[in-house]
């Protein structure tokens, strides 16, 4: 498996290369969430670890960067990155030999758990967001038994109010959280983030895979803030 790839395009981000700070097969996750390209297996754990050396990885991006052009290198990959115990100093160390920007995709359930914690070694925060009820939240996303949508929300609230940079909120549709929208949308007034991507997940089964007009309509709920929305199906 490889730690870094790409380039790819990315929603809201424009080019990118992508750093996977897990990089397991199979994955190593606290969701297992319905849509997940990964599949439903894997492992669903809290305790972070080193999965990746920083040395190798500072070799691989820079090799990367090399050959291809982009504007961003974003952290995401087989897993929630933030179960990477070294990602804080992944992050501080590839500041250090590139002046391209930093983005972290998390689902914020590991946020505030780290001493290390620093959210400043990003540019862009992107905060995945797929509820706003316990409900939906362990129907869709399909948590660890110990998180709760409550901490989650708790936590994606300090970190926008203690973050510097750029910080968004992505929202994965399916039809199983359609019919919450306008509490997500709610949720995410309260938040104020920067942007909102609305996505349309690739590689999702037919049963929980919404249209163009399921799309088309949610947007509408997010009036007045400015959103993405990707353009598959």
């Amino acid at each position: 498996m490889r730690v870094v790839y790409g380039p790819i395009r990315s929603l809201g981000l424009g080019k990118v290369i992508a750093v996977d700070p897990i990089c397991r097969h199979p994955k190593v996750c606290n969701f297992n969430c319905i849509y997940c390209h990964l599949g439903h297996g894997g492992l669903v754990l809290m305790d972070p670890a080193d999965y990746i050396d920083a040395g190798s990885l500072m070799r691989q991006v820079g090799e990367c960067l090399h050959r291809e052009e982009c504007e961003t290198v974003i952290f995401k990959g087989t897993g929630e990155p933030l179960l990477a115990r070294n990602i804080y100093r992944l992050a501080r160390e590839l500041r250090q030999v590139s002046e391209k920007k930093l983005a972290l995709m998390t689902n914020c359930s590991m946020l505030g758990q780290s001493n290390e914690e620093d959210l400043d070694a990003f540019d862009i925060i992107i905060a995945k967001l797929d509820a706003a009820s316990e409900e939906t939240f362990r129907v869709v996303n399909r948590p660890h038994p110990s998180i709760r949508l409550h901490d989650v929300l708790e936590r994606m609230m300090q970190a926008r109010e203690r973050f510097q940079g750029s910080f968004r909120v992505q929202v994965t549709l399916v039809k199983e959280n359609l019919g919450e929208i306008d509490g997500i949308s709610k949720v995410i007034r309260d938040i104020c983030p920067d942007y909102v991507y609305l996505d349309n997940p690739e590689g999702c089964d037919p049963f929980h895979q919404v249209t163009k007009r399921d799309m088309q309509a949610a947007m509408e709920r997010f009036s007045g803030i400015r959103c993405l929305c990707s353009e598959k199906k």
